[in-house]
C-alpha cells in the first residue's frame, strides 16, 4: 500500500484489516499474507501539488485465479480502504490486482 503523505491514515490498524479481508476471502493462508505500507512524501496527482492524495493498494497474487476471483479480491478491498482512510475531498482510493508468474516465483521458509 502506497499513500500520500498528509491523510489521516492508522497505518497498523488499515494492514490488519487488508490481511483480514483477504483471509476472510478463503483464498489464502495467514502465513501467506504480506503487507506493508509505504508512505510518499513526494508525489502529484494531475498539475496542482498537495491536491487530491490518494491511497493505492497493489494485491500480488500467484497466476492461476480466474477474473471473478480477482474482481471479487478488489471489490473486498476497496471498502476497507475506505473505512480506514479519510482525507480532504477528491482522495483518490484504489486496489489494483497483479499477477505473478506462478511458474517463476520462488519462495523459502527458514
Amino acid at each position: 500500500m502506497q499513500y500520500s503523505s498528509g491523510l489521516q491514515l492508522d497505518v497498523p490498524a488499515t494492514l490488519l484489516a487488508i490481511n483480514e479481508a483477504l483471509l476472510g476471502s478463503g483464498q489464502f493462508q495467514a502465513v501467506d499474507i504480506k503487507s506493508r505500507a509505504i508512505p510518499l512524501d513526494h508525489w502529484l496527482t494531475g498539475t496542482e501539488p498537495g491536491a487530491h492524495p490518494f491511497v493505492h493498494l497493489q494485491l500480488h497474487i500467484l497466476t492461476g485465479r480466474d477474473l471473478a476471483t480477482r474482481q471479487q479480491l478488489s471489490a473486498s478491498l476497496l471498502p476497507v480502504l475506505q473505512q480506514h482512510v479519510s482525507g480532504p475531498a477528491g482522495t483518490q482510493l484504489c486496489v489494483e490486482i497483479c499477477q505473478m508468474e506462478k511458474e517463476s516465483y520462488s519462495k523459502l521458509l527458514l
